[in-house]
């Protein structure tokens, strides 16, 4: 097992992963952040067939790296693949060993192997099937960026919306609840109210910003324990109908795979959870609209967004446009978002029926959160390398 500090300014535990070559199995070391992978001497042409003599078909000019060899020889040394692939690998001139990023060794894999250069035909008919969808609903298609573990918690998350989406539509749980009654309180009941006979049907979700700001005038602090500010923790469950809940699970599942994975269960929850409580909170406070209820994880995800293109800034997203499918970094994706966000809140009307400010709450609580979170990651798994990296 070897460590190694990569791009993204965090470090990665590298293990090993089994690759089949034209007549044997090969061992490498791979990331499973970042899907690279680091080929010792020899390896890379067995995968892709000695006849390809990749190894020496590396261009003699190089340039300095900013890496370091994962087994701590040296500053590796960047040398272009011509004829291969565009974007520069790094070669360690002491123990001959290669590093390919993720992106480089899917490229490499198209351009080298029997089953790359094969799929051809089955990855243009995958990529026009993404496009006949993507002209239906609009949303954007992550273009590669596989997870090897199963992102339980943004399973869970997932269900937990369906799930009170359903007592939604059963009437179990009613958004009438939360209207403003008597003294500026919910006409239905809160969580107190429980203990005095009060049903789980009568009880109220979601915060009204004018109703909350009303009770905070007229309680201070006591608002907290006495009023509805509670519904801020549990108005990311509910959603206004089947296009909030579904584009809110699909947007949840492409960015939050990954992040989880990066962050671990217990920090992306919590991370999540943050996000949308400050998301929400942003709402109560900003927003024109002070008589709707406040509802949908938009804020939460929206955080998860911003620790993906902190994290992943080069992956890539389908997108149509006009009929054309795009191919488009995330930032230049998340970018436009964030823009159309910023501006969609600044010329918000009181009847507005978007959380404008949820959303560009959640995101800057996300992009102000992420690197915190990715340095107690390093931390942790500096404290378990086993062959430490060069120190750069």
């Amino acid at each position: 097992m070897l460590l190694r500090r990569i791009e993204h300014d965090r470090w990665a535990q590298v293990e090993p992963e089994e690759d089949t070559g034209d007549d044997e199995v090969v061992q490498i070391d791979a990331c499973p952040v970042c899907n690279g992978a680091w080929f010792d001497a020899g390896e890379l042409d067995l995968l892709a067939g000695e006849a390809t003599d990749l190894e020496h078909a590396l261009d003699p000019t190089s340039h300095p790296s900013k890496r370091g060899c994962p087994r701590g020889c040296s500053v590796m040394r960047e040398h272009d693949l011509p004829g291969v692939i565009r974007t520069p690998v790094d070669h360690c001139h002491t123990c001959k060993g290669i590093w390919l990023d993720g992106h480089e060794r899917h490229k490499l894999a198209k351009s080298t192997t029997r089953e790359g250069q094969q799929d051809v035909k089955q990855r243009m008919a995958r990529r026009g099937a993404i496009w006949a969808a993507q002209l239906l609903v609009q949303l954007p298609v992550e273009v590669e960026n596989p997870v090897h573990t199963t992102p339980w918690v943004v399973i869970s998350i997932v269900t937990a919306l369906l799930s009170c989406f359903a007592l939604q539509l059963l009437g179990i749980v009613d958004l009438g609840n939360c209207a403003p009654g008597l003294g500026d309180l919910p006409s239905g009941a809160m969580f107190g109210d429980l203990a005095d006979g009060a049903t789980f049907a009568d009880l109220c979700f979601a915060p009204v910003a004018g109703s909350l700001k009303h009770q905070w005038g007229r309680l201070g602090f006591g608002a907290i324990g006495e009023g509805s500010w509670y519904t801020l923790t549990t108005h990311w469950l509910l959603h206004g109908g089947w296009a909030h809940l579904l584009g809110n699970c699909y947007f949840l599942y492409i960015f939050g795979d990954n992040v989880e994975t990066l962050f671990g269960r217990r920090r992306f929850v919590l991370f999540f959870l943050g996000a949308a409580l400050i998301g929400g909170f942003a709402e109560v406070l900003l927003t024109q609209n002070t008589v709707s209820p406040i509802i949908g994880a938009s804020g939460g995800i929206a955080g998860v967004m911003a620790a993906y293109l902190w994290c992943f800034p080069r992956n890539k997203l389908f997108q149509v446009v006009l009929f054309v499918q795009l191919k488009l970094p995330v930032w230049v994706y998340l970018f436009v978002w964030v823009g159309f966000q910023a501006v969609m809140g600044l010329f918000e009307t009181s009847d507005a029926g978007v959380a404008w400010f949820s959303h560009l709450f959640g995101f800057a609580f996300g992009a102000a959160v992420t690197p915190l979170i990715l340095r107690m990651r390093r931390r942790e798994i500096a404290k378990t390398v086993r062959t430490p990296a060069l120190a750069l």
